[in-house]
């Protein structure tokens, strides 16, 4: 039975059989729960759930931050043939109704911060039959310590899977349906995956025989899919999810559970997080041994050449991945640093079934045809969008009699074979008849000396239809005629901002990741006071 037929349910019950019941499966600060015990907890809640009517494929909506009981939801759905959603605690309880009335939530687990923004929606949603608060005097830790802990033992299938929101930068969030067996089957695509098994009773033998597992820490939100999709991988293999003691995030608070608690594994979104974890390593140099830690994955985010040279000169024994992916596909490509290899910003290493497609024509490009066009690829890959057979099949297209993923972003194929990120489609700026892509500016502003972060967007102009503006976090050493120099050496004429807008803190979702639309507000509203 190949990857594309397993379960994660079922995978969870093989790796709590073949670890040792004392192995930490999540840690948050000075709580562990181990592998027997996050086994039992998550068997009982399978089970209150489905005593609760729920049934197979019913949605289970979870907003809560990163705390275990996160974790030992999605993996008590997994278990129960439950299709887990994801919501961003963020949201307003207008936010949260459309999610939830979006999908058909049967349940929702809220913690108990959120309380009042969720005492509203039972009343407001009649298909939402089960409301659970975590913490508090709500009723969670009883369906957890309560019951029978021991495996379902029920028949489970790979179309089992989670729903996936995105975060809706561009529109309404849509929800990105995942089949458990093609996530894992694209779990095992990655370049850190060692000797990747083809059936179920060889996965099992490598879990018992993996006696030093890996601890992953995701810095960035569950709630979003690298983060839980990072742990979970970990899991699968019986290893540990370490998660971060404090809500916001801190570079120091990350070092010391690193250290504390010997991860192996980072998970983060870019330099939002790399940079002030460099700048914390440099201020203060050898405060931390770090030796336990192999590597550092990001993804959702373009990742600087200069950060990451700085992350290794810091921890030369780091393997730095830099992930190409989307809610609706991933394993595009992988950049790949070490201190004796490196890749350069925007560039990536294609996956195996990564394809180009030509714009105009619909043409797939041959695995070694250099040019540019959509970034896709072949299957596997998510099976489209909830409820929403049109947008579904804008993504999701078939050329040829192949079924590709086309999520929306322009790349090249370069002569070596290389991918390079041009930038989203919905993200181009429209600028006097040019197409300039924001990410390839925001790369170039961001190794502009003094400059630490950037976001860039098209305002309208009168003249050129769009202009394209960037905001900017800058450093003591930030001079804008030295930044334009620097600018002017990487980019054609017109892709350079005709206003560069400074301000102390860069609007951003929760993930890391740039948010374009109040980016937009904050640009028009600066311009607007300087006419």
């Amino acid at each position: 039975m190949t990857a594309g037929n397993w379960n994660f349910g079922d995978l969870l019950d093989i790796a709590a059989a073949n670890v040792p019941t004392d192995r930490p499966a999540l840690v948050r600060g000075d709580r562990t729960i181990a592998w027997g015990e996050f086994d039992c907890r998550t068997n009982r809640l399978a089970r209150a759930m489905l005593a609760s009517g729920l049934k197979t494929g019913d949605r289970v909506a979870i907003l809560a931050r990163n705390i275990p009981e996160f974790i030992e939801i999605a993996c008590a759905a997994f278990k129960a043939r439950l299709t887990h959603v994801n919501i961003n605690y963020r949201y307003t309880t207008a936010e949260i109704a459309y999610v939830l009335a979006d999908c058909g939530a049967a349940a929702l687990f809220h913690q108990d911060e959120f309380a009042g923004v969720v005492e509203p929606l039972p009343a407001a949603l009649d298909h939402l039959r089960l409301v659970v608060q975590i913490g508090g005097e709500g009723s969670y830790d009883r369906m957890v310590e309560e019951g029978d802990g021991t495996p379902l033992g029920i028949a489970r299938s790979p179309e089992d899977g989670y729903l996936l929101y995105t975060g809706g930068t561009t529109g309404r969030p849509k929800g990105v349906m995942w089949a458990a067996g093609d996530a894992r089957a694209v779990q095992l695509e990655a370049p850190t995956v060692r000797n990747p098994v083809l059936t179920l009773e060889d996965h099992a033998k490598q879990v018992a025989a993996n006696i030093t597992p890996g601890r992953v820490l995701p810095a960035c939100p569950l709630m979003h899919g690298a983060g839980l999709n990072s742990s979970m991988a970990e899991l699968l293999m019986g290893g540990t999810a370490v998660l971060l003691e404090k809500d916001s995030f801190r570079a120091d608070d990350l070092w010391d559970q690193v250290e504390g608690h010997q991860v192996t594994r980072i998970l983060i979104v870019g330099d939002v997080f790399a940079r002030p974890m460099l700048q914390a390593l440099e201020a203060e140099p050898g405060r931390w041994d770090l030796s336990c830690l192999k590597v550092i994955s990001s993804a959702g985010l373009m990742w600087s050449e200069e950060v990451k040279r700085g992350l290794v000169r810091q921890l030369p024994q780091l393997t730095l991945v830099d992930i190409l992916g989307a809610s609706e596909a991933s394993g595009f490509g992988y950049a790949v640093t070490t201190a004796t290899r490196e890749t350069p910003t925007g560039y990536f290493e294609p996956g195996r079934q990564t394809v180009i497609i030509d714009v105009d024509t619909d043409r797939v490009l041959a695995d070694d045809e250099p040019g540019t066009g959509w970034l896709a690829r072949r299957p596997p890959f998510a099976q489209g969008y909830f409820g929403d057979p049109e947008k579904t099949a804008q993504t999701y297209r078939t050329i040829g009699g192949i079924t590709y993923a086309i999520p929306g972003d322009m790349a090249e194929r370069t002569v070596d074979g290389l991918i390079r990120l041009i930038g989203r489609g919905n993200l181009c700026i429209n600028t006097g008849g040019e197409k300039v892509f924001v990410e390839e500016v925001e790369e170039a502003l961001k190794r502009a000396p003094g400059i630490e972060d950037a976001i860039v967007v098209g305002v309208p102009d009168e003249t050129w239809g769009k202009a394209v503006v960037a905001l900017v976090r800058t450093g003591a050493t930030y001079d804008e005629d030295a930044a334009r120099t620097a600018l002017a050496a990487d980019l054609a004429r017109y892709k350079l901002p005709r206003r560069i807008i400074v301000l102390d803190d860069l609007p951003r979702h929760a993930s890391g990741k740039s948010d374009y639309r109040r980016a937009t507000e904050l640009a028009v509203a600066h311009l607007a006071l300087a006419a």
